[in-house]
């Protein structure tokens, strides 16, 4: 974080739950230019990846296309698709993102989700579907449904693609079902901007509200795997070999410790650059070529080291020793 949070304080979060069942989040505060850039960043991925089961495929035993008909049964194979399609599950960490389920109907009468028999593991979240009906005594309905742990939309033509690459087993006719994987009803947000009065000083509070589809999934699970999302694209763009000046960042646990006190010049910071160090232009330059950058990585080399590192001299040694010495530090021999 900006070292600004020292003066507008450590940011808070809160949570309410709206009476739609929405949830909504609160953060205060950010610094000023936050609000829109962290919010609509979240609730794009919020929108398009949320993480959710869907049928993508299924197999009705003597039915090879969709556009068949099913002799004592009311709906067509397309129709029972469709219902099929609407499905949305909710697939434990520790199961396989892509689950055979068979199931058996030979009784007259109306089916839904509700008659579905999931393994262990696979949790249905909308149960009132209407599946089909069957209307003869005598049919025995076999069907095998492809559940699969998903995000975004599954094209049929994207289905098709993969499911003839060498990676996958072709099914003998296996009917395939385009689907998104959405668990969110609606995400919107608003960004306030508060000024204060005494210092001019301005800063954003946020308020985001997540909905789900259906009561078994938390918006706190589908804000944080946004987050983690977004986290994970942001780490492709720390690079080891690079320096950069994080004098003006301080770290979280830093504000919370005493939020009151400012933050000294370094302390917020985990390492120390080499910058901070009182070196000649062409001592400090020589630790950067080498890849020093940090001054626990100079604590860690010893004098025999340096010695034998290109640009490093007898003299630049002796600086290294004086400065680290100013601030309390030693080589290690």
């Amino acid at each position: 974080m900006l070292n600004i949070q020292q003066f507008i304080g450590v940011p808070k979060i809160g949570f309410s739950q709206l009476e739609d069942g929405a949830t909504r989040f609160e953060l205060k505060y950010v610094p000023r230019g936050f609000g829109h850039t962290l919010w609509n960043a979240l609730r794009r991925i919020i929108l398009a990846y949320n993480l959710g089961g869907a049928i993508t495929g299924l197999k009705i035993k003597w039915v090879p296309h969709e556009y068949d008909i099913i002799s004592g049964v009311r709906e067509n194979v397309i129709n029972i698709m469709l219902n099929l399609k609407t499905l949305r599950f909710k697939l434990d960490e520790n199961v396989d993102s892509l689950q055979w389920v068979s199931q058996k109907f030979k009784w007259v009468g109306s089916y839904s989700a509700a008659d579905l028999k999931l393994p262990t593991g696979i949790e249905l979240l909308n149960w009132d579907v209407h599946l089909f009906e069957i209307t003869d005594s005598s049919v025995e309905l076999s069907i095998d449904l492809r559940i699969e742990k998903g995000y975004w939309y599954y094209s049929l033509d994207y289905l098709r693609q993969r499911d003839k690459s060498p990676d996958w087993n072709a099914e003998v006719w296996l009917l395939l079902i385009d689907n998104d994987f959405s668990l969110v009803d609606y995400v919107r947000y608003d960004v306030e901007e508060v000024i204060e009065d005494f210092s001019g000083s301005t800063k954003d509070a946020l308020n985001i509200e997540v909905k789900a589809k259906y009561e078994a999934i938390s918006p706190k699970e589908i804000v944080m795997f946004a987050w983690e999302v977004l986290a994970s694209y942001a780490k492709l763009f720390v690079f080891d070999n690079v320096y950069i000046d994080k004098s003006v960042l301080v770290d979280y646990e830093d504000l919370t410790e005493d939020s009151s006190s400012p933050v000294e010049e370094w302390s917020s910071v985990k390492t120390m650059p080499i910058d901070a160090l009182p070196l000649s232009e062409r001592t400090r330059n020589a630790l950067i070529k080498n890849n020093i950058l940090y001054v626990e990585d100079l604590e860690k080399k010893k004098k025999s080291e340096l010695l034998v590192m290109k640009w490093v001299w007898r003299k630049a040694i002796d600086e290294i020793t004086s400065s680290l010495s100013n601030i309390g530090k030693v080589l290690i021999g």
